[in-house]
């Protein structure tokens, strides 16, 4: 008999019994912290499939609603191993049938806010994270893999009903977690290791350590993919020693309730650990207050200005999403052309373009887009609009519905590029027909043939009255548009000097000296005969870091962790 495997339980069976999840209270598996951590060696045994399973009540105790009738899953904050519900909670609506309310968010306000930054501050200037070792963190993540891996299919149940996505998209999600968890944990000893500098002068001795915790952390991650962005921050920013405030998007507040919860099941130290939930404005001392030292945001370009403007010189790193373009050079055959059309119709539809990738625009000479446009049409009405939580595994060629836009916005950016003169290759928009479409957002894919660089539309965005850029303004819709480029020379300097985003280009070509140009001139995702959206293992990925997508990049241990760092130099005498 396993006595972890039972204290588990037993602590599950507490948090259970007293609605701590529902009402708030201190958390039972969080108390088992200290005992833990003393009774840790470099012997200890990883966690047991028996007492991962002893967790089930405690991470996936609460069923997802399935119908308007359920009752919703609450989400708390957690302070110091304390679950706390504040004074308001919102019902959160379902984004594929805005009848059932998935769950209800803690709405924190400035208190909220500054009671979770006292107790993180509290824990930094303590000293006490600086006691312990990597060892025992590595530990944390091990296990933290372990559970991920143990309740596959209930991570992909949970966050396929928050964000509405096919089987493959849900795989994606889930794996960019759990491999970015067993690759940072896996490198953390050599992407950490700090440099001695060889004798200069006898005597004197220099070393360099860009690894010193940055103090405590404010993490925001999105909505696009709520496993695997939140996996790879806070399992970086745990792995850098730093406390952290985790902050999740509004619509997926059920998950990131049980990564933390995951965290805590592994071992973490509670004291490290903290979780807020809200909007906007609402939770603005997370990023201004003075003792954050880092903010790592992923999400819009407007979200990452209002807080640099927030926090002054102090450091934001930011990931966003861009205007991702493809160029398709000449000479191809038709059935080259066919086996590309179908990568981009997928770059572009995957996720209902909801990804930070997602094509944007599909770019080449005049008589290559005559080939492949009709192509591209093809293959896009082939994929169907129906809410992708109900099928078949293997049926990749779903758009999901909208989930930051409305339906109407796709159908009034059709209307008006047509009004400006611009071709529709593909009718979409706005679907109001059948059970599905009648209670969600959502649209059919609109292809937009030969916009200029510089067309400008006037639309009804969500709303509100908006002037737009075609070919550079993002589209997280089904919305495709072409442009001629006169030459791959021409392409580069519209990357270079037209678009403001520099995350993912694709490249479709086989001529060398191009390719050689774009490795020279491009910065960001270099895609070549690829789409824009592929990650076909857990690689690197992020913008060229002075544009407006981001400045940072991900995927390698040493970057990644190095966000939630400081940097030191050292000189020693002898005395």
């Amino acid at each position: 008999m396993s006595a972890l495997r039972d204290r588990l339980g037993e602590a599950a069976a507490r948090f259970v019994a007293g609605a701590i999840g529902e009402r708030g209270g201190p958390d039972p598996i969080a108390a088992l912290y200290a005992d833990r951590r003393a009774t840790y060696s470099l012997f200890s045994l990883q966690m047991s499939d028996a007492e991962c399973e002893a967790l089930r009540p405690y991470l996936f105790g609460k069923p997802i609603p399935r119908a308007p009738s359920d009752a919703p899953v609450p989400c708390l904050n957690l302070v110091d191993g304390e679950w706390r519900r504040p004074a308001e909670m919102v019902p959160m609506k379902s984004l594929a049938d805005r009848r059932i309310t998935l769950f209800e968010l803690a709405r924190s306000r400035e208190a909220d806010c500054r009671h979770a930054l006292d107790r993180a501050h509290a824990f930094w200037t303590s000293l006490d994270w600086s006691r312990e070792g990597m060892a025992y963190r590595k530990h944390v993540i091990k296990n933290f893999s372990r559970l991920l891996q143990h309740y596959y299919e209930d991570c992909l149940v949970e966050l396929r009903q928050q964000t509405p996505k096919t089987r493959l998209e849900a795989d994606k999600d889930f794996w960019e977690a759990k491999r970015s968890a067993d690759h940072l944990e896996g490198s953390v000893e050599k992407a950490m290791a700090g440099e001695l500098v060889p004798t200069m002068v006898p005597g004197q001795a220099y070393w360099k350590d860009a690894y010193l915790p940055a103090g405590v952390c404010t993490v925001i991650t999105p909505m696009n993919f709520i496993y695997g962005i939140p996996g790879i921050q806070i399992v970086a920013c745990y792995l850098s020693g730093s406390p952290m405030i985790f902050k999740g998007h509004p619509f997926c507040a059920i998950t990131s309730t049980t990564l933390v919860r995951m965290l805590l099941g592994a071992g973490a130290a509670p004291r490290a650990v903290h979780k807020i939930e809200g909007f906007g404005g609402d939770i603005a001392p997370l990023v201004a207050d003075p003792r954050v030292a880092v903010v790592s945001v992923t999400g819009s370009v407007e979200t990452a200005r209002k807080i640099q403007s927030a926090r002054g010189v102090r450091p934001v790193r930011f990931e966003g999403g861009g205007c991702n373009w493809s160029f398709v050079d000449d000479g191809f055959t038709d059935d080259d052309l066919h086996k590309i059309a179908v990568r981009l119709a997928y770059s572009k539809l995957g996720l209902g373009s909801h990804k930070c990738t997602t094509l944007h625009g599909v770019t080449g000479s005049a008589a290559t887009l005559d080939r492949i446009e009709p192509m591209i049409v093809d293959e896009m009405k082939t994929f169907r609009c129906v809410d992708p939580r109900f099928a078949p595994p293997g049926d990749t060629k779903i758009v999901s519905p909208l989930m930051v836009h409305r339906a109407s916005t796709v159908a009034s950016i059709q209307e008006s590029a047509r009004k400006a003169g611009v071709r529709v290759l593909l009718e979409g928009g706005r679907i109001d027909e059948g059970h599905y479409a009648a209670h969600a957002e959502v649209a059919a894919p609109v292809v937009l043939a030969r916009i200029a660089a510089g067309t400008r539309i006037a639309v009804d965005w969500d709303g509100q009255a908006k002037e737009i850029a075609l070919a550079t303004t993002e589209f997280f819709m089904p919305i495709l548009v072409t442009m001629e480029s006169a030459s791959f020379e021409a392409f580069i300097h519209f990357c270079l000097n037209a678009n403001p985003h520099d995350l993912a280009t694709s490249l479709w070509t086989r001529d060398d000296a191009k390719l050689a140009l774009a490795r020279r001139t491009l910065a960001g995702m270099l895609k070549e005969n690829d789409g824009t959206d592929s990650a076909l293992e857990w690689e690197e990925f992020g913008a060229g870091g002075v544009g407006e997508s981001g400045n940072t990049g991900v995927g390698d241990a040493t970057s990644t962790i190095a966000m939630f760092c400081r940097r030191q130099k050292g000189r020693h005498f002898v005395f």
